[in-house]
């Protein structure tokens, strides 16, 4: 049966992560014969054929303003086109479906400064968080990892059966992209060691963590560059390589839709990050047959400890722990068991299963 549903997301624009799976999902269900409307602050970048999309605009003065203003129009709107299913790809008021993209904020909060608790920014997130995961919510959650399980269980105790974690979700044309010669096209030296941070989050992300870590490697004489890519204020992060004097090592190549040929023609990928629900670079890496460098914060760690996909920095983070688990494991022995390890996986259903599974779902339960 056909149904009608309307997508509701903060912001749309090219390669992010979250708004690669909210168009992944909208696409399978379009081609299921749905009905979709998107709601959304604002779009950035083309906007696909047959997607019913409504900008309501960027009105208020601060983050949490806007994301206010955009729930109370998109509200009123649901009325008037009375959706089957209302399906938010962030936390708000008045979900039937919530695709769990973020960590739990109660839970980060925790390691935030106190004073944060009397802002409007921290009490309309904590607001939001708890209409979809209270006990007293009929709100059903996707989830990516049994990370954010465990999380939301423990600081709201929400009922089992709204909670499903769900398969990793790749772009099924990801191993379509061929290699490139990187050290041709930035002409680096042929035995270069290439790294790769990619995302559009600069600090959340750890960059200067990565940066950091290149730092070290210089200091033991190990040859190697670090390719930035993703689409964020660099400033702070050009500072830091000027004052490592790294300017040579550290590339910044903003965002790019090859990165799946920089993934299969690169040593090692690096994702040191401060906090991050699941990490969708590390999947694609794996299937990519590249070897990862991850902080425990990363949801999708797990994957990468299940699969041999790499090296996870244990516990609390410590730059030095970083920095040696670095050194430890790029050497060419170390990389090419993993590559060999994960070759077989770049053929697995499994890793491009998240939209048609979330697809079924909603077919399924609503």
């Amino acid at each position: 049966m056909k149904k009608k549903l309307a997508l509701l997301l903060y912001r749309y624009f090219p390669y992010g992560g979250l708004q690669k799976d909210f168009l992944g999902i909208t696409k399978e269900l379009l081609a299921r014969g749905h009905e979709i409307k998107v709601y959304t602050r604002s779009w950035e970048g083309e906007i696909p054929k047959n997607i019913d999309v409504v900008e309501l605009g960027e009105k208020g003065f601060s983050n949490y303003s806007k994301n206010r203003t955009y729930v109370s129009k998109t509200l009123k709107s649901l009325k008037e086109y009375h959706p089957d299913v209302v399906f938010g790809f962030n936390k708000m008021p008045g979900l039937d479906l919530y695709f769990a993209a973020d960590t739990c904020f109660a839970k980060q909060a925790i390691n935030k400064n106190p004073l944060q608790k009397y802002t409007r920014r921290y009490k309309q997130a904590m607001v939001f968080e708890n209409d979809v995961f209270s006990k007293d919510s009929k709100s059903k959650i996707l989830l990516l990892n049994d990370n954010q399980y465990q999380d939301f269980k423990e600081f709201y105790s929400t009922q089992d059966e709204r909670l499903l974690i769900i398969p990793p979700g790749i772009e099924k044309n990801w191993n379509q992209q061929e290699p490139i010669d990187i050290n041709i096209l930035l002409n680096l030296p042929q035995k270069e060691r290439i790294i790769l941070f990619v995302g559009s989050d600069f600090s959340r992300k750890g960059l200067d963590r990565a940066i950091l870590g290149i730092s070290h490697l210089s200091k033991q004489d190990i040859s190697a560059t670090l390719l930035v890519i993703g689409d964020d204020n660099k400033d702070k992060y050009t500072k830091l390589v000027e004052q490592l004097s790294l300017n040579k090592k550290v590339i910044f190549l903003g965002p790019r839709k090859d990165v799946a040929s920089f993934m299969k023609s690169s040593h090692l990928l690096v994702h040191p990050a401060r906090e991050e629900a699941a990490g969708n670079i590390i999947i694609e890496a794996l299937v990519s047959g590249l070897p990862s460098l991850v902080s425990r914060e990363v949801g999708f760690s797990g994957e990468v400890l299940k699969h041999k996909s790499g090296f996870v920095v244990e516990g609390e983070f410590e730059q030095e722990k970083f920095n040696l688990l670095l050194e430890k494991n790029i050497s060419n022995e170390k990389l090419t068991q993993v590559k060999h390890l994960i070759k077989p996986l770049a053929v697995s259903d499994y890793f491009f299963s998240r939209f048609n599974f979330v697809a079924d779902f909603i077919e399924e339960v609503f």
